[in-house]
């Protein structure tokens, strides 16, 4: 059984920083580490979770147990090139980045490898996480991941094909929500409406509260939306004239994550 009492995160950028945040709640004080790849992003760190240990990236395999890569996949063989001389079978190597196959960090390295997929709010104990167990990696290897990550968010265990969509809803979610809340917004100031901004986005913060909370209690979306939406009344008309923009404007979204992630090819790694 290999537990993860020690994790250090590679690479600082907003979401390395989440999650150094999300672990450091963990695992505790003098259990996590990190090595940045800049001075600015060491700065970052320090002043964000001042608890975090920083080490050089050659360092880190002598402290921890799991090694989560937060790095661009054009970094990750310059990277793994410095890790690689004292990785063992004991090091659980992770990445976050959705579009590099298991299967080529797998042979890269000696140890089990997975993918997480981190979301905005983890830093402070909310939001999903998206776990995709890789080779070598155990069942009672995931059960461990997953008690790490039940500290600061829900996790989900996928499949590698489901990676797209599913990060697509969990991690590009909050802001595609908040993109789409924000032209709400707009679209009621064009109108002209009697409200200021600030209180128009309070308002609407508070209806994607109250939804949080009954999709949390049970709730289906539907069971909502037919809830609210009475025939003949206001909300059944304006889903009724939004409804096919809104869809269009959902598939053109996915269609862009997909794309985007195509365009930029896996990186090579050398074997381990």
């Amino acid at each position: 059984m290999r537990k993860h009492r020690t994790v250090g995160v590679v690479g600082l950028g907003r979401m390395g920083l989440t999650l150094v945040a999300g672990f450091g709640a963990a695992v505790g004080p003098g259990r996590l580490f990190a090595a940045g790849r800049s001075p600015a992003s060491v700065a970052r760190l320090r002043e964000a979770v001042p608890g975090a240990v920083v080490l050089p990236l050659a360092e880190l395999p002598r402290q921890v147990g799991l090694i989560v890569l937060c790095v661009r996949n054009a970094d990750l063989p310059a990277v793994l090139d410095e890790l690689r001389p004292r990785l063992t079978v004991r090091h659980t190597v992770v990445t976050i980045n959705n579009g590099l196959p298991l299967r080529t960090l797998a042979e890269a390295v000696p140890g089990p490898v997975a993918k997480l997929i981190p979301s905005v709010g983890n830093d402070i104990g909310a939001g999903a996480t998206l776990l995709v167990p890789g080779p070598r990696l155990t069942e009672q290897d995931t059960e461990d991941l997953l008690a790490l990550l039940r500290s600061f968010s829900t996790p989900f265990v996928i499949e590698e094909g489901q990676g797209r969509a599913a990060t697509d809803l969990a991690s590009c979610g909050p802001a595609l929500v908040a993109g789409a809340v924000r032209a709400m917004v707009d679209a009621q100031q064009e109108r002209g409406a009697p409200l200021p901004r600030e209180l128009a986005e309070q308002l609407v913060a508070q209806s994607l509260h109250a939804l949080s909370r009954l999709v949390g209690q049970g709730a289906r979306l539907d069971d909502i939306v037919n809830r609210v939406a009475v025939p003949g009344g206001n909300t059944a008309a304006a889903l009724d004239a939004a409804e096919g923009d809104l869809a269009a404007a959902w598939r053109a979204a996915f269609q862009a994550t997909t794309d985007n992630e195509r365009s930029k090819p896996a990186p090579r790694l050398g074997p381990s």
